[in-house]
């Protein structure tokens, strides 16, 4: 069943990797490219913010952009907004207007992504939407991977560099739009507001939030944490790669696992984890005596390593998870509700990095693994408080509200009517929210 889901959802997810080669390598691209122009920190940091910015802006925009032309020309518009923005880069070395293509592309990016996310969950039932979801969270983790190669390869020509994130960009376009399924339904949609969405799915928010915190501060504080702590620059790399290798690791068994229960326990269960291995950290504090012993004890470096695999692997797919819980709650308008979430997530991962630098003057080796027992153990609490005052209701019988007449993925009237007239009319349950 999964697979006949995949074939079908196949152009989507491909064309989304992509566009995360482009994004993930103009993350990089962009500090480093100011550097060798003689920015500073600050000029990095405003740059950074306006791409943040308009990420969140294009999360709310782009839901009306993408209900009223539908998912694949929303996902193409966003695309090649992006390419044309790169084109305008390569024209000028104003850091001003770097800041503003910047602020251009977080939008357009933004919308893309929420039209992939939307796309994804809406055609896909409860049973097997996790692991689809997996399946494009590890396509999307290993094209991270591929643009840290790629940057690498062509350091020593920025401008090829922006040509072949040029290129990745168009190819997604010519991807999407020669896919022979056919997308779910756009057009009018019944009006969803957070109100609602937090109502019934506040596990998601509250989670794609902390996600977002988690993940965006350990990218951007462990470097710096292994680097004033005197790790070799080459085992930083090596170190920091490991969260990733955790994310494709763990990501495919927790999206099957989540398939198979209520994905609010999976979603406590990575919380706990999370928070009790941040809480061990700060009591042995491995980077105390690193200056000193360096790389020669092999046991901290291994404890380290498996620390950074397992935090990598829970707080990356932590998103994938709220994804598929919130689509658990059945709309008729998913671009909102995907773009809630990537909204939240959104400012999650502005708030960590923020939180933390108001947090290092009292607790300056010590911000990012408070921050993150904090959030993870709110996220826990308040995750073991909702399946107490709601627990699951695993519907008996489950349609999806999304089919691809084209493809064959709708179930036959016989099926429905055959279900029917064999189940109880108590037990009718056309969806469930948790």
């Amino acid at each position: 069943m999964v697979r006949t889901y995949l074939v079908s959802l196949l152009a989507i997810i491909i064309a989304a990797s992509c566009m995360q080669v482009t994004s993930s390598a103009l993350m990089t691209f962009v500090p480093l490219y100011v550097g060798a122009q003689g920015g500073d920190t600050f000029e990095v940091g405003l740059i950074a913010a306006a791409y943040s910015l308009g990420f969140m802006v294009g999360c709310l925009r782009g839901l009306k952009i993408i209900n009223r032309v539908g998912y694949i020309r929303a996902f193409a518009a966003g695309a090649g907004l992006t390419a044309i923005m790169i084109i305008f880069a390569r024209m000028t070395d104003s850091l001003v207007a770097w800041a503003a293509l910047r602020f251009i592309m977080g939008g357009a990016i933004a919308m893309l992504f929420s039209a992939a996310d939307a796309w994804l969950s809406v055609a896909t039932p409860d049973n097997v939407r996790g692991r689809i979801l997996s399946i494009n969270s590890l396509a999307i983790g290993v094209m991270a991977i591929l643009s840290q190669v790629l940057l690498f390869h062509f350091s020593d020509d920025p401008l090829l560099m922006l040509d072949v994130m040029l290129l990745l960009s168009v190819c997604s376009i010519v991807l999407l739009c020669l896919t022979r399924s056919v997308p779910p339904v756009t057009g009018d949609k019944a009006k969803l507001s957070f109100r609602q969405v937090f109502k019934e799915v506040p596990v998601a928010l509250l989670g794609a939030f902390v996600a977002g915190a988690i993940t965006t501060s350990f990218l951007t504080v462990v470097p710096f944490a292994l680097n004033d702590a005197g790790v070799a620059a080459g085992t930083t790399a090596f170190l920091v790669a490991l969260l990733y290798v955790g994310r494709l690791i763990f990501q495919w068994p927790m999206g099957a696992l989540s398939d198979m229960m209520d994905r609010r326990f999976l979603i406590l269960l990575c919380a706990i984890v999370i928070c009790m291995l941040c809480a061990l950290y700060l009591i042995t504090d491995p980077f105390k005596n690193w200056q000193t012993i360096g790389d020669t004890d092999d046991n901290l470096f291994l404890i380290l390593s498996i620390l950074l695999v397992v935090i990598g692997g829970l707080s990356f797919p932590l998103y994938s998870l709220c994804l598929a819980h919130g689509f658990e709650f059945k709309v008729d308008n998913g671009p909102a509700l995907s773009t809630y979430l990537l909204f939240v997530w959104a400012l999650g991962s502005v708030f960590g990095p923020l939180a933390i630098s108001a947090m290092s003057p009292v607790l300056p080796d010590r911000a990012a693994p408070v921050l993150t027992v904090v959030l993870s153990g709110l996220l826990a609490l308040f995750t073991a408080w909702r399946l107490y005052r709601r627990p699951s209701r695993k519907p008996v019988l489950e349609l999806s509200y999304t089919s691809y007449p084209s493809s064959g993925l709708g179930l036959s009237p016989e099926t429905v009517a055959n279900a029917l007239e064999n189940a109880s009319p108590a037990r009718h349950t056309l969806g469930k929210a948790q």
